[in-house]
């Protein structure tokens, strides 16, 4: 028991409260059904996955959780309607219908002390929630060991060890690529002369440029949205790392007080913004991991090579794709730029903001909003993608 731990909370139905003994520090649900999100904090890393749960005209999240030793519960909003936290996990009760849309692990950050899992749904009809509760019902069979018991009036087994859930970090064998749709939710960006807004066509592009990726098996993609929904900018920054991105793309749309302002354009991290990655790392505890006993000396040395390292992998990646674009559409004339952009300030992450085109010119606009113009776009970046990390291979391959 960790008395520092000791938190009193007011019960209400959207902040209930817990005792202090344990590692889950509060529950929320806020929302309407579409979305709604369940956030967890926690005072311990916790790694599962939320699972639909099937219960013959009732529905139920299941999420297994590590080390919780002791019992819980509380109502919610949104369409949660109860939740029971118990000796291995937290089960949450639904008054209607509900898909898991993205679940997020996000480590401590400057404003936030505890670790966090934040779990985003969106009512869907039944037979859809049947379908899917189905699918998690096989898959956490399939992971349970064989001598646990199962609950009672569940499908599945409650009692699941974290490093058994899929997801889990283990020895990489693919490239890991996070891109990250610009804007969503409340911030919206660029309105297209021609309809639509930048969140939506990000959003499409980034699902399209998915797939493509997934269809190629050297990939494993993450979106840091995969809805219309707002992420803070240091929590992109801090997914890319607890995924352990090997490529960050961030994508925009560009607006420009002239119509007649056309082009894709790259950019990557500017001397101006180099100056902010320490503050932000230390601020949100993007720790570069160095072997413990290394002396501070030597420590910060390695820290310098890794930060030097992904700049210019950055820009390597840039100066790669930019032809790719080109190829694709039209280009900026200066179309590799720098600036200090948030979602650029990762230590250890190559990274770019890559701007689609003008929404505000008429012709980058159509293109954009039009599925061939973000395929077009997508091939484009994937080829780039493809190009960058065979050049990593072969250089690799000369040492």
């Amino acid at each position: 028991m960790r008395p520092a731990l000791a938190l009193l909370f007011l019960i209400a139905a959207l902040f209930a409260p817990l005792r202090a003994e344990g590692d889950i520090l509060q529950v929320r649900s806020v929302g309407d059904g579409a979305p709604t999100r369940i956030t967890i904090w926690s005072d311990v890393e916790e790694t599962a996955q939320a699972f639909l749960v099937d219960q013959g005209g009732g529905w139920r999240i299941t999420l297994p959780l590590a080390g919780n030793a002791y019992s819980a519960e509380g109502t919610g909003a949104g369409g949660v309607e109860h939740w029971v936290l118990h000796g291995h996990g937290i089960d949450f009760t639904l008054d209607r219908p509900m898909a898991v849309t993205r679940v997020l692990h996000l480590p401590p950050t400057g404003r936030e002390t505890a670790h966090r899992i934040i779990i985003d749904l969106e009512t869907v009809s039944g037979a859809r929630f049947k379908n899917a509760a189905r699918r998690d019902a096989r898959m956490l069979a399939k992971l349970a060991p064989p001598a646990m018991e199962v609950s009672e009036g569940l499908d599945v087994r409650d009692t699941l060890p974290a490093k058994t859930i899929a997801g889990w970090p283990g020895p990489k064998d693919r490239h890991v690529i996070v891109i990250d749709p610009g804007h969503g939710g409340k911030d919206p960006g660029a309105s297209a002369i021609v309809g639509g807004v930048e969140k939506d066509i990000t959003l499409a592009a980034a699902h399209i440029l998915k797939g493509q990726l997934e269809a190629d098996g050297r990939y494993k993609v993450y979106l840091t949205r995969e809805t219309d929904t707002y992420i803070a900018l240091d929590d992109r920054v801090s997914l890319a790392r607890d995924w352990r991105a090997d490529l960050f793309i961030s994508l925009h749309a560009d607006a420009a007080g002239s119509p007649s302002v056309a082009g894709a354009s790259v950019y990557t991290i500017s001397a101006r913004g180099e100056r902010r990655i320490d503050a932000e790392a230390d601020k949100n505890n993007w720790k570069i991991p160095i072997e413990d006993g290394t002396p501070e000396r030597v420590s910060g040395i390695l820290e310098d090579l890794v930060k030097r390292e992904t700049r210019t992998r950055s820009a390597e990646f840039a100066e790669i794709l930019l032809p790719e674009l080109s190829a694709a559409g039209p280009v900026l004339r200066d179309t590799h730029r720098n600036a200090g952009f948030y979602v650029l300030l990762a230590p250890d992450v190559p990274a770019v903001l890559l701007e689609l085109g003008f929404l505000t010119n008429e012709a980058d606009a159509k293109r954009l909003g039009s599925e061939r113009g973000r395929k077009a776009a997508a091939t484009a970046i994937k080829r780039g993608i493809d190009a960058y990390f065979d050049k990593q291979a072969l250089l690799m391959a000369g040492r």
